[in-house]
């Protein structure tokens, strides 16, 4: 039995927005920080890896979004997709935009110097994995069929 819910025509049928997953883990990790501090090992530098981290977030969500554009489609994962985007980042990885959001956490630890941050973000990409990722997976192969597949079998999900 496959436990991903069927999708329809309006996209995967995603009820919660994938970057709401990632902001309420980092809700947890920040109340966590305050219940039960713990400092990022070994005095990484906070600053100046965060603002390298972000800079790379940013020109990958930049990259991507131009896709979308260029695509003329939507990028929110309440409509439909009006096309199979696989240039830009998408020729590395099917999902550039999780990947942003997972450097946004990773810089948010690093600039609050949480190691809680750290350590619940693989969490919020087991979650978004098995939420977002599997559902959107699905959606694709229904809306692009064979086109999808090949796509599938040559890019990554992650990296």
């Amino acid at each position: 039995m496959n436990d991903v819910p069927e999708t329809g025509d309006d996209g995967p049928g995603l009820r919660v927005h994938p970057s709401l997953i990632y902001m309420a883990s980092m809700l947890v990790g920040t109340g966590l920080e305050k219940l039960h501090p713990l400092p990022m090992p070994f005095g990484l530098p906070g600053t100046a890896t965060g603002a390298v981290l972000l800079g790379i977030a940013g020109a990958i969500a930049a990259w991507s979004l131009l896709q979308y554009h260029r695509a003329n489609t939507d990028v929110r994962t309440d409509t439909p997709d009006d096309a199979l985007i696989t240039s830009g980042p998408y020729r590395f990885t099917r999902n550039p935009l999780y990947i942003v959001l997972t450097l946004t956490q990773v810089t948010a630890a690093f600039w609050l110097d949480s190691l809680w941050l750290l350590v619940l973000t693989p969490v919020s990409v087991i979650v978004i994995t098995g939420y977002a990722i599997a559902r959107e997976e699905r959606y694709l192969e229904q809306r692009f069929g064979q086109e999808y597949l090949d796509y599938k079998q040559r890019v990554r999900r992650w990296l």
